[in-house]
C-alpha cells in the first residue's frame, strides 16, 4: 500500500466546478438513463411507439458541450471521493498493521477506527453510467470501471467501521472481517486511484487554464483573477508534490519556485481587489458585492507566507493536533479549499 499523504494535498477537490459558456450558468445533472425494456410481441400502439422515442432520444438533447461538462465534473466529484477513501486507507493502517493477519499496532495511543470514513457510493454508480456515454474519456472511462468493485468494498466497509460500535466482541471478529476486505482490496484499488487522479488532474489543468484566458480575453477582470488565484494555489501544491514533500518533511521544501509562485499571487490579489472596487466592472460581470471572497484570498497569500516561514524555520509543523495547524500545507490546502467553495457558491451556484 502506498502510504502517501499529500492525496488529500493534490486533490481535484481543489479543482473548481466548470460552467457552460462562461461564467453564471450552473451546469445541471444528468438524468438517469433507464434500462431497456424487452421488446413487445404484439405492437402496443403508436402512442407507445412515440414514447419509446422520445426515450431513446432523451440523451441526444443534451448539447455535446453540456454533457462533457456534466461528465466531467462527475469525474471531479469521483476523485474527490477517491481521495477520502486514500486517507481513511492511510488511517487505518496507522492503528492496524499491514499484513494479511489482523493485528493492532502497539502504542499508537490510537483508537481502532481512528479518522476513518466511509462514502456513499450515489457519484461512483453515476460515473459507472457515464463512462459508456459519449464523450470518450478513454483511459479515465476504463479506469473509472477497473477500480469500481474494489473502491464500492473499500466505501462501505470504511462505513462499517465508522458506525461499528461492537468491533471488539468476540476477540475483534468483526474487525477481522473488516480487514480482509481492506487487504484483498486496498492495493489495487491505490494504483487505479492515483492513475485516475493523474489523468483528471492533467484534464482539468488543460480546461482551466483555456477558461481563464476566455475570461480574460471577454474582460472579466473579477472572476478571471479569482480563478488565477486558485491555480497558482493548486501550482504550489503541485510544486510540493513533485519534490515528494509534505507536513512530515516540510523542511526538505526547496522555495524557489514557491516564492515565484507567491509574487504572482500577491499581484494576482492586487488585481482582483482592483477590479472589485470598480462598480463599472462589478455591473459587467453581475456582481452586487464588492468583496465576493470576504479576504478568503487574501487569507491564502497568508496561508503561503507562513508555510514559508515554517519551512524556513527548519522546524516541522506540530501535526499532533485535530486540525491542521498555521505554517503547514494542510493549511494552506483548506484555505485553498474554502476559496474554491466560494469561488463555486459566487460564480457558479
Amino acid at each position: 500500500m502506498k502510504s502517501n499523504r499529500l492525496t488529500k494535498l493534490i486533490a481535484v477537490l481543489l479543482i473548481f466546478v466548470f460552467v457552460l459558456s462562461g461564467c453564471g450558468k450552473k451546469v445541471e445533472e444528468p438524468e438517469k438513463t433507464k434500462p431497456e425494456q424487452p421488446e413487445q410481441e404484439t405492437f402496443a400502439g403508436a402512442e407507445a411507439e412515440s414514447e419509446a422515442e422520445s426515450e431513446s432520444t432523451e440523451e441526444d438533447e443534451i448539447p455535446p458541450e453540456q454533457m462533457d461538462l456534466i461528465k466531467y465534473n462527475y469525474y471531479v466529484e469521483l476523485n474527490n471521493d477517491i481521495v477520502e477513501i486514500m486517507d481513511s486507507i492511510n488511517y487505518y493502517y496507522e492503528v492496524v498493521d499491514y499484513a494479511e493477519e489482523f493485528s493492532l499496532l502497539p502504542d499508537t495511543g490510537l483508537t481502532y477506527g481512528y479518522r476513518v470514513y466511509g462514502k456513499n457510493t450515489d457519484t461512483l454508480e453515476d460515473c459507472l453510467m457515464l463512462a459508456d456515454m459519449d464523450p470518450d474519456y478513454g483511459e479515465m472511462d476504463e479506469l473509472v470501471k477497473e477500480m469500481a468493485d474494489p473502491l464500492w468494498a473499500l466505501m462501505e466497509t470504511f462505513s462499517d467501521i465508522s458506525s461499528s460500535h461492537d468491533f471488539a466482541d468476540n476477540q475483534y471478529q468483526k474487525a477481522k472481517e473488516y480487514h480482509a476486505i481492506i487487504y484483498a482490496n486496498a492495493d489495487a484499488f491505490a494504483d487505479l486511484g492515483y492513475a485516475f487522479m493523474d489523468a483528471i488532474d492533467e484534464m482539468g489543468t488543460a480546461r482551466i487554464e483555456e477558461e481563464e484566458q476566455q475570461m480574460k480575453e471577454e474582460g472579466n477582470l473579477i472572476i478571471y483573477n479569482a480563478s488565477r488565484a486558485i491555480s497558482i494555489g493548486r501550482e504550489v501544491l503541485n510544486v510540493a508534490y513533485d519534490q515528494g514533500v509534505s507536513d512530515e518533511n516540510l523542511t526538505d521544501l526547496d522555495l524557489t519556485e514557491i516564492r515565484e509562485l507567491y509574487d504572482e499571487l500577491v499581484a494576482v490579489v492586487a488585481d482582483f481587489d482592483a477590479a472589485t472596487a470598480d462598480n463599472d466592472q462589478l455591473i459587467k460581470e453581475s456582481l452586487s458585492n464588492s468583496r465576493p471572497f470576504d479576504g478568503l484570498l487574501d487569507g491564502l497569500v497568508s496561508a503561503l507566507e507562513w508555510v514559508m516561514k515554517q519551512t524556513e524555520s527548519g522546524q516541522l509543523p506540530d501535526m499532533s493536533g485535530s486540525g491542521a495547524p498555521l505554517g503547514s500545507l494542510g493549511h494552506f490546502s483548506y484555505v485553498l479549499g474554502q476559496c474554491i467553495d466560494r469561488y463555486n457558491s459566487v460564480f457558479v451556484d
